[in-house]
């Protein structure tokens, strides 16, 4: 019960034309400095994210790849199928990214309005 593979390969055609549309002559040529700037800050997180982890290791005495997958900056699913393709702790990881996601989730709102206020001011 497969999609045909011919089908799948105009719906990738299809999704990659109407990205490919919204893209100005001004992102173009912006795109440099912004893709410097959005590995930076990816580099910047995942450090962040692993020296944590590695805190947390000392801390706890749980193995350090188990915490430093809780913390690294990526989806659940993944995350949880990392750890289990490696034999980590699924459920640690899994209750780490829960608290990661609960956590930005309720804390995105008011970051962002004491960001606006401090702009303001």
């Amino acid at each position: 019960s497969a999609i045909p593979q011919p089908l799948l390969n105009a719906a990738q055609l299809v999704i990659g034309v109407s990205l490919g549309v919204r893209f100005t002559p001004a992102f173009v040529h912006t795109a440099p400095r912004w893709l410097a700037s959005v590995a930076f800050a990816s580099f910047f997180m995942m450090g962040i994210c692993a020296l944590f982890g590695w805190v947390l290791s000392q801390a706890t005495g749980l193995h350090p790849a188990t915490l430093l997958l809780g913390t690294a900056p990526g989806g659940i699913a993944e995350m949880a199928i990392t750890a289990k393709v490696l034999q980590l702790g699924v459920p640690v990881v899994t209750a780490f990214q829960v608290c990661r996601l609960v956590a930005v989730l309720v804390l995105a709102e008011p970051v962002y309005r004491l960001w606006v206020a401090r702009a303001a001011a």
